[in-house]
């Protein structure tokens, strides 16, 4: 889970970890500023700087028509509904500074720069040292990551004791990624002017006392409707998993789990398809659980159509997760083009269930099995859904 700015300094402060005095900004009612600030718009999404939601206030008014202007408008396809105000410090130098794990080490890993700014990740000047998890990071260690950094040795022994707090931090909370960009050399010692940090979901039971909106993994966005229902649906039933993830194309897209999901919609896009969401199901859910995921795409306003597929499966009968789509499409009446692609333990059962559905209820259901290959199914329902926008409209 990603947090927002606020919320991540928010954290900090708990630990000792100094960041600029702030105020965060629901509306815009005329507050006034004393002091020369720096109004951050509060979105989770990356690129934020480079994209204009950081900016400079000289004045009050400054402030004022920024809060105005940004409050409640769409930033980096995310609705902005408040806006960080801090004092801007005098900073005598900005580094960069983060924790995080690396796949490669399976381990913890420090990232430290002399200089901080945009995309300073990608700067050839940032150090990498692997952490070890038993040990832990000791200052010796961040004092030897500043020098092949580059660092002047008056900052060194201050850098290095900040490298072991944050690290202390990153390991109580349970976090994925912790990073202070710039950290600041002030006056009054180092300040965490910027900050990101993600969470490690599965650690969320042992943190009780948060209360964090649920958030998309990966992208950092609060989930939407459908996806929360989608997450209910799995909470109070353990049978099977089913998982939904909103996108912005036109295309319901509901697979059958594993990497085949992947490629299949790599398919769809190469057949000029834009899908509307990625779904999945696995591990046999109950019909009532696929019917749950089933409605979730079908909610989603302005599709051109419904692709349903799979390779074959092992742990899922067919019959019943066609009963449980079935079940949605006779709730839901979806007239666009549904195509399916299917197979597995009862799959001549499950896709006749489908055929005779479909002519009950007068559906445009176009079913394929086993001789059928995934990818032919994605030309299909591409072709149809790009004549379903002929015919009514282009609803995208």
């Amino acid at each position: 889970m990603r947090l927002y700015e606020y919320e991540a300094k928010e954290l900090l402060k708990k630990y000792g970890i100094a960041v600029p005095q702030f105020m965060l900004v629901t509306a815009a009612d005329g507050t006034s500023f004393s002091s020369q600030v720096i109004a951050k718009i509060q979105v989770l999404a990356n690129g934020r700087g480079k994209a204009g939601g950081i900016k400079v206030c000289n004045s009050s008014s400054e402030a004022t028509n920024f809060i105005k202007e940004k409050l409640n408008s769409f930033f980096l396809k995310e609705k902005v509904t408040s806006i960080l105000i801090e004092k801007k410090e005098n900073l005598n130098h900005e580094f960069y500074i983060s924790i995080a794990y690396d796949t490669e080490t399976e381990s913890p890993i420090l990232l430290l720069g002399k200089e901080g700014g945009v995309e300073v990740e990608q700067n050839r000047g940032v150090v990498r040292k692997a952490i070890d998890p038993i040990i832990g990071l000791r200052e010796w260690q961040a004092r030897d990551a500043a020098v092949d950094a580059g660092f002047d040795s008056k900052i060194i022994p201050k850098v290095s004791e900040f490298a072991v707090k944050l690290y202390n931090f990153f390991i109580t909370e349970d976090c994925r990624l912790v990073e202070i960009n710039p950290l600041a050399d002030t006056d009054f010692g180092l300040v965490a002017v910027g900050a990101l940090i993600e969470l490690d979901d599965n650690a969320a039971y042992k943190h009780k006392e948060r209360s964090y909106p649920p958030r998309v993994v990966g992208i950092g966005r609060e989930l939407t409707q459908r996806e929360l229902d989608v997450k209910k649906a799995n909470e109070v039933d353990y049978r099977g998993t089913v998982s939904y993830l909103e996108l912005d194309g036109d295309i319901g897209f509901l697979a059958a789990g594993g990497g085949g999901s992947m490629a299949a919609m790599d398919a769809l896009m190469q057949h000029g398809g834009r899908p509307a969401n990625y779904a999945e199901h696995s591990g046999d859910p109950p019909r009532e659980k696929v019917c749950a995921l089933t409605k979730a795409i079908l909610s989603k306003p302005n599709l051109s159509g419904l692709w349903i597929v799979g390779a074959i499966a092992n742990f899922t009968r067919i019959d019943h997760t066609m009963q449980g789509m079935i079940d949605a499409f006779v709730e839901v009446k979806p007239k666009f083009p549904i195509v399916v692609r299917r197979s597995g333990p009862y799959e001549k059962e499950g896709l006749q269930m489908l055929k005779e559905a479909a002519g009950q209820y007068r559906l445009d259901v176009e079913v394929h099995g086993s001789e059928t290959t995934m990818t032919a199914t994605a030309k299909t329902i591409a072709e149809k859904s790009k004549k379903f926008k002929e015919t009514y409209g282009n609803l995208t």
